[in-house]
């Protein structure tokens, strides 16, 4: 394959350079050098015609080299027949300079032969021979033909060499800018991040299978088009951004948001640059991106550890240090809401009420740093739920808030405190219940799956502002007038002790969804 790339190459240069000295010699025609043979351009421009023809419809490179030594050598034999000029002949040895390209020590002894064989023709058929004696054509001959043999000789030792330094170095740079794109080619497919390379216009030139597998566009789907890669909240701080890429501007590692093509929005980490051509006009940008939703989210566990780390360092101080002296303080304040004849029974009676209060947040405290890893036992959710929904529906029945417990048939066995548990679910239920107005409905839904137990409760209530929702498991954030702001990250710690997760969606006005998992004891079986 590589020695018919280099013929096919040296079929060219002699195609073009047999169209160069055919145009010169038309051009002398034109000029009045030669007026008599005005017919003679219509068979060279016949003839490259058809070689020209023969390249287009990629004819076999051997089948070429005939083509264009033959007729090369043809149209030479017609000029000279048609010239009255002894000159012509060295024609020949041009043609036999410009066959020495080929490096084939065949091809230069028989073109020299033949070459040689018509230039005696010609000279003894063809000139007139009033203008030479036997003599000077004999010696024309000779000299002609020693010239011819000189010529050989010297192309096939310094041309040849010339050619073969020239064609090696040629072929060695080819090698190296293969394996090279080769090499390009490989990373570009084989990358973990997904690559993406844009025309100016914005619309994708070419992807990488990791990009295919990210965003789930397919290469077809992409090439040649622009996609929907930003969200929509985020498109005007993305044109501004490419406005800035066009301008040659960098940008490495950028944390953003992209999209995918099912329209889930995804933390991104890309890196943007301009492509320039070798004489440096930008021709393309190119995005390097990876998810880092997965490193977004330990972030966020690991400051949301440190966080109760932090609490629960600050809950052992409080505890021991307010609990003592709060007690005493009580005491003596209910001696006093005793007295039915003291002037201060209001206030103590405040007083007593706050005190209450206070040692509310000193239990929540107590939470957060009690360890609880040996009093786990064996527990089972469905028991705890029904518990509970038998505790709060009094209320519910008066408030008209429709609930339903459905537990699909599940394994509901973990392993766990049952008091802890059971606070999770008290606290969640009470926040829906004083987030559902009258007449709403509070649905709780339990299934497993892979070895993990899933309850689902969902309610129609108000729901909860994204700005809020962000921050739902931050110490002492609450927008409740009398609130800890603790009640959150003690069911969210509790959770994390028992090896499960929760997930909190909401929507205002139409309710809050939270979905929370346990790992099980028993697998059990699958339910849809």
């Amino acid at each position: 394959m590589q020695q018919l790339e280099v013929l096919h190459k040296r079929n060219l240069f002699i195609y073009y350079s047999m169209t160069i000295s055919s145009l010169l010699y038309m051009f002398a025609l034109f000029s009045g050098w030669f007026l008599d043979h005005y017919h003679y351009p219509i068979v060279i421009l016949a003839c490259l015609a058809l070689l020209g023809f023969l390249f287009f419809i990629k004819t076999p490179p051997k089948f070429m080299q005939m083509m264009l030594i033959s007729t090369w050598n043809v149209l030479t034999v017609f000029l000279v027949i048609q010239s009255d000029y002894v000159f012509t002949l060295y024609l020949f040895i041009f043609l036999i300079l410009m066959f020495s390209i080929y490096r084939s020590i065949w091809i230069n002894i028989i073109v020299t032969l033949i070459c040689s064989v018509q230039a005696g023709g010609i000279l003894l058929f063809f000139f007139p021979s009033k203008q030479f004696t036997p003599y000077e054509l004999t010696q024309t001959y000779i000299f002609f033909f020693s010239l011819i043999c000189i010529i050989s000789i010297t192309q096939s030792i310094c041309v040849r060499k010339l050619w073969k330094k020239r064609e090696n170095a040629n072929i060695k740079r080819e090698k190296e800018q293969a394996s090279t794109e080769a090499y390009l080619r490989l990373f570009f497919e084989h990358a973990e991040d997904a690559i993406a390379v844009f025309d100016l216009n914005n619309r994708i030139r070419e992807v990488n299978p990791a990009f295919e597998k990210l965003y789930g566009w397919v290469r077809e789907e992409c090439i040649g088009h622009t996609l929907p890669l930003v969200p929509p909240q985020n498109m005007e701080v993305a044109e501004k951004r490419r406005t800035q890429l066009l301008r040659g501007a960098r940008f490495h590692l950028l944390e953003t948001q992209d999209m995918k093509k099912d329209g889930t929005v995804f933390d991104a980490q890309i890196s943007l640059s301009p492509i320039y051509d070798k004489h440096g006009e930008m021709i393309g940008t190119s995005v390097i991106s990876r998810d880092i939703s997965m490193i977004k989210e330990n972030e966020r566990l690991i400051i949301q550890s440190e966080k109760l780390k932090l609490a629960g360092e600050l809950a052992a101080e409080v505890a021991h240090e307010i609990r003592n002296p709060m007690t005493v303080i009580s005491g003596f304040v209910q001696m006093m809401n005793d007295d039915e004849r003291s002037p201060y029974k209001m206030y103590t009676e405040l007083i007593q009420s706050e005190i209450e209060r206070i040692n509310v947040i000193i239990s929540e405290f107590l939470v957060l740093s009690r360890p609880q890893v040996e009093t786990f036992n064996t527990i089972q959710i469905d028991e705890i739920l029904q518990d509970i929904l038998q505790l709060f529906s009094i209320e519910m029945q008066n408030r008209h808030i429709q609930y339903n417990l459905q537990l699909n048939h599940c394994h509901t066995t973990i392993h766990g405190n049952a008091n802890q548990i059971k606070q999770v679910f008290m606290n969640l239920m009470k926040n829906a219940m004083e987030a559902i107005d009258e007449n709403g409905q509070l649905d709780i839904e339990m299934c497993n799956d892979e070895g993990k137990l899933y309850i689902y409760i969902k309610d129609t209530g108000s729901g909860i502002p994204p700005h809020l929702l962000e921050r739902i498991f931050e110490p002492f954030y609450t927008t409740k007038s009398k609130g800890t702001g603790l009640g959150m990250m003690i069911i969210n710690k509790i959770i994390q002790d028992h090896k499960g997760t929760i997930t909190i969606q909401s929507e205002e006005n139409i309710g809050t969804s939270i979905l929370i998992s346990f790992p099980t004891i028993n697998h059990g079986s699958k339910v849809d």
